[in-house]
Parts: C-alpha cells; sequence; structure tokens
C-alpha cells in the first residue's frame, strides 16, 4: 500500500525528532534542516533531478555525496534513507513536520501579523511579547506582511488565533450596524 505524502512527513518527521531528541541534537539538527530548507526553496530544480528517471544512478549518487559532505550523521542517514526509499520528494514535508514538532517542543507559535506600515524592532517585540501572554507561548515568530488597505491597526494570525484589530474591519463593522 501506497502511503499519501501527508502520512509520509508525518512518520518520518516524528522519528527524526524523537531520535534527535534521543541523541541530544535536536538544535543543531532543526539549523541543519533550516539550512536545507532553504537550499530546497532557491534549488527548485534539486526535486526534479533526484527523481527523473532520465538522470542516471551515478549522477545522482554523486548529487547525494555532495548534499550530504558537511551534514551531521543523522542528517546524511536520513538523506540517505530517503533517497534509498525514492522518498526524496518529500524532504520539505518531513522539515515542516519536525519544525511543527520543535515548536511544540519549544512552545514557540508562528503567526503572521499584517499592519499597514512597517514595525519598528520595538514595537515588533512589544506585539511579540503580548501576543505570546495570549496563546500562551515562550516564543513567537512574526512573518510581517504590509497590507495599506487595512488602513491601521493589525491583523495577528496563528495555526489556533486570529485578531483583526484593522481600522479597515471597525469600519465594516459600523457599516454593518448603521445598514440594519
Amino acid at each position: 500500500m501506497k502511503l499519501d505524502n501527508q502520512t509520509v512527513a508525518r512518520r518520518y518527521g516524528k522519528a527524526l525528532f524523537d531520535v534527535s531528541l534521543e541523541k541530544n541534537t535536536r538544535e543543531q539538527l532543526s539549523l541543519e534542516l533550516s539550512e536545507l530548507k532553504k537550499f530546497l526553496h532557491n534549488v527548485p530544480q534539486f526535486k526534479d533531478f533526484i527523481s527523473s528517471n532520465a538522470i542516471k544512478p551515478d549522477a545522482k549518487t554523486e548529487m547525494m555525496k555532495t548534499l550530504t559532505k558537511d551534514t551531521s550523521d543523522l542528517l546524511t542517514n536520513l538523506l540517505n534513507m530517503l533517497y534509498d526509499y525514492k522518498r526524496l520528494t518529500n524532504l520539505e514535508d518531513i522539515i515542516n513536520e519536525f519544525d511543527r514538532l520543535n515548536d511544540e517542543f519549544e512552545k514557540t507559535v508562528r503567526a503572521s501579523v499584517t499592519t499597514a506600515i512597517k514595525l519598528d524592532e520595538d514595537q515588533k517585540k512589544r506585539l511579540e511579547s503580548s501576543f505570546a501572554n495570549v496563546v500562551g507561548a515562550n516564543k513567537v515568530i512574526f512573518n510581517q506582511k504590509i497590507d495599506e488597505s487595512i488602513i491601521g491597526g493589525v491583523i495577528l494570525k496563528s495555526e489556533s488565533y486570529i485578531y483583526d484589530g484593522s481600522i479597515k474591519s471597525k469600519i465594516e463593522r459600523i457599516k454593518r450596524l448603521l445598514l440594519k
């Protein structure tokens, strides 16, 4: 029975996270996976190259040697195993699952913050601190978006929380009340 991508990512990501905890390499592995994810984004042809039947196995083996040259034993083993089982196309999803489990372990929340203007560092830190208190996190990592159409205020979205304090939404609420 062939497993779907989500199941593969969950299983491998969980196994990778558990082993990194056992070997006390979680933080280092997280940094390596972050770099690997950047590589996957910067070289989108990698997936096509590694999964193509037109590319000779020797060329793929050389690519794998280059890719694993400076990686930890755990990451090297993962990459080689994924290559052997023809699951390297699932690598980004596996990294995402590892990151999700790592965030859960560290009580880190990733959220998007939308504002009409760019936040300075002080504003960003205060907002992160306030949001961390609201969601019960140790740390908040914001992905900031600028959207002038919200006029002012802030919109915060995480996996389990949405707060819309934008001027635009307040104006919309007032319009609805007036039209009743």
